[in-house]
């Protein structure tokens, strides 16, 4: 067992799931919350891939990358997509009144000099938290799974 790098797998698939599920948004155009959980999956087998144990502390550090990884995410999108999406938006007429005040809002952070992180949090809805639930929560059940303990290190695949 390597438990003094497990952490290592998690933040490899915390930051590889954080920077698809970016990448997807900017393909795309779509949050698509969904894509928590492959960050989730990612992290949970960076974890147990690398600890090769089941241990319920090392479970729980999958969970912990897996959402770091979903703020990795969020962070790339800021970084990547918002100017690009606020003047996509903002050149079309039609918008509706919901998504107008939040896109002026995200205008107006990132004309001001807003931080980051105020626009990771326009970008966030109450939502999100049942994502990063179901992320951690599924990071956990990979890296604690006793059937992918078997398939991977004692069938000697």
């Amino acid at each position: 067992m390597n438990l003094v790098l497990a952490p290592t797998g998690g933040l490899f698939g915390a930051v590889i799931g954080g920077v698809l599920w970016a990448k997807y948004i900017q393909w795309t155009g779509q949050t698509a919350g969904w894509v928590a959980i492959a960050i989730g999956i990612l992290t949970g087998l960076g974890v147990l891939l690398i600890s090769r144990s089941r241990r319920i502390s090392i479970s729980l550090i999958a969970a912990l990358f897996a959402i770091m990884g979903i703020f990795v995410g969020k962070y790339l999108d800021v970084k990547w997509n918002a100017p690009k999406i606020v003047g996509i938006i903002e050149a079309h007429e039609d918008i509706p009144p919901e998504y107008a005040q939040s896109i002026a809002k995200m205008h107006e952070a990132s004309e001001s000099g807003g931080s980051t992180w105020k626009l990771m949090r326009m970008r966030m809805e109450w939502f999100d938290l049942v994502f990063y639930i179901a992320a951690a929560f599924i990071a956990f059940r990979v890296a604690h799974s006793r059937f992918l303990h078997r398939y991977f290190f004692q069938n000697g695949v």
